[in-house]
């Protein structure tokens, strides 16, 4: 049995003055304890409790228990419960946001991963709002899938092929509203090419100044499939450019969004058609065009197991992006403090019988 100790302190300042994502700052701390029971090589339980706080005010914003069933066994892995959602989905950022990771940290559910030599995946179900009889409320159903195909691998450079998407459903039969059924659908698909670099310069005898290159790139879709259509559009795309460095100093990417029509119940705002703001709730502008400048540096401060999930990391996150439309600069801030860890307590005792 262990304890296991998750903390995320976040400040999030989004310099937004456009009228389709509104500007705001996030700032506080998640705290998720747990107990950890190995049942078996297989079987895991884990049990435990979300914190989520804002600064500025006096009340947690989320007290959650959590729990999850996990069996793992070769390449499978199966989940019940609160799910390894949010960033571990793997999503580029139309279609999830980065900002669910601060705002909505808990999903649960179902979900199965598929780790395998040429080709991983994952699949989840998240069930988000229960409908009983007579409810004033729709139920809101979750789900996606993430996978990676990867095709050749030359000396450092691998291509790979990804396919993600991600459904959204309100809806139930014995609620006591009269709100329309909703089904929304988005979707990517692309193509990866990474190239890894030596992190080790032997005529120079240290660390080398660059690390990894890559380019990624998607075409994203959305497709509304209700009986009865709430949005201004029923059907959008999008075209998402990034290339990046890993190095030394810091990480890179830049990023180009080219959207048309493009709406997302999960993504980031930023990407979308429609505005998502207090002050301007009706505003749409069907083409979108941004050119986005991501600056990423993780310090380490305390590594407890030498893997990048344990100890003690602070991190920071400069996001400038320029609207081809207004031809406004805005930017994104951001320092995060994670520590990860477990105790070992000890083996529990079985009571015989």
């Amino acid at each position: 049995m262990e304890l296991g100790t998750r903390t995320l302190g976040f400040f999030k300042d989004n310099e937004y003055f456009n009228k389709i994502a509104d500007g705001y700052t996030l700032f506080g701390y998640q705290l998720q304890p747990s107990l950890k029971y190995y049942a078996s090589e297989k079987i895991k339980l884990e049990a435990g409790v979300l914190l989520l706080k804002d600064f500025g005010n006096r009340k947690y914003r989320l007290i959650q228990p959590t729990f999850t069933a996990i069996y793992s066994t070769g390449k499978h892995t199966f989940l019940f419960g609160t799910l390894h959602g949010n960033l571990n989905f793997g999503y580029i950022e139309p279609l999830w946001d980065f900002e669910r990771q601060l705002t909505t940290p808990i999903q649960n559910g179902i979900q199965y991963k598929y780790d395998g030599n040429r080709f991983d995946f994952q699949t989840w179900v998240d069930w988000q709002v229960m409908q009983y009889a007579y409810d004033p409320k729709q139920e809101e159903i979750a789900g996606g899938f993430t996978g990676n195909l990867k095709g050749f691998f030359f000396k450092r450079t691998q291509l790979s092929f990804p396919l993600q998407f991600t459904a959204k459903h309100k809806g139930g039969q014995i609620d006591v509203n009269d709100h329309p059924l909703t089904t929304l659908f988005n979707g990517a698909t692309g193509f990866e090419i990474t190239s890894h670099l030596s992190n080790w310069n032997d005529s120079l005898q240290q660390e080398s100044f660059l690390r990894n290159i890559y380019t990624k790139n998607y075409f994203v879709g959305y497709k509304d499939h209700s009986f009865t259509h709430q949005f201004p559009f029923q059907g959008g795309s999008g075209i998402y450019l990034n290339a990046g460095a890993d190095t030394r100093w810091a990480n890179f990417m830049l990023s180009y969004w080219k959207g048309n029509g493009y709406i997302s119940e999960f993504g980031g705002r930023l990407y979308q058609s429609v505005s998502t703001t207090v002050k301007n709730p009706g505003y749409i502008e069907k083409h979108r065009q941004l050119l986005i400048l991501r600056i990423m540096k993780d310090w380490p401060i305390l590594n407890a197991d030498k893997t990048e999930y344990s100890g003690l990391t602070f991190t920071g996150r400069l996001e400038p992006f320029y609207d081809f439309r207004t031809g406004s600069v805005e930017f994104a801030a951001g320092l995060y403090l994670n520590f990860n860890t477990d105790f070992f307590l000890g083996k529990p005792k079985l009571r015989s019988r």
